[in-house]
Parts: C-alpha cells; structure tokens; sequence
C-alpha cells in the first residue's frame, strides 16, 4: 500500500514558516566570542564594511550589539546545539 501525499504537502513545503524553521534552527557560523570582536571592530570601521568583511547582514550584527548590550556575552551565545 503506497502512502498518498496530503493535498496540504506542496502548500506546508513551500510555505515561509517552514522556511523560517529550518532557517532558526541553523547553528551559528560564529561563537559568542567571535561575534564580540566582530562588534569591537564597529569602534574601528562603518557595520557596512564590517557586515561585507564577514559576510553578515548588517541587522544580524545590530542583533549582536542589542543582544552584548542587555544581556552581556552570555546574550550572543548559540541557544541550539545542533
């Protein structure tokens, strides 16, 4: 007996939650540490030059920043363990 397909598959699979879910359950390319100096190095150059330098979006590194700012570094460690 073979297993039908739900008419809801392509909708769910195409769907951008889905696309959000795989996509927050990625690991960070950086450590916490890593993501500190990269936020040390704004004192130095613009977050374009920066975000360009790491191949980093630019409101991923002001997520870092706003992250170091109310929660210090235990702010910019990973919270999945894949």
């Amino acid at each position: 007996m073979a297993i039908m397909p739900s008419k809801y598959t392509d909708e769910i699979e195409n769907s951008s939650y889905t696309w959000r879910v795989f996509y927050m359950s990625r690991k960070s390319k950086y450590s916490a540490e890593q993501k500190l100096a990269i936020l040390n190095e704004l004192t130095r150059s613009n977050i374009s030059e920066v975000a360009k330098k790491y191949a980093v979006g630019k409101k991923t590194i002001r997520t870092w920043g706003y992250l170091y700012e109310y929660q210090g570094i235990d702010g910019l460690r990973s919270t999945h363990n894949n």
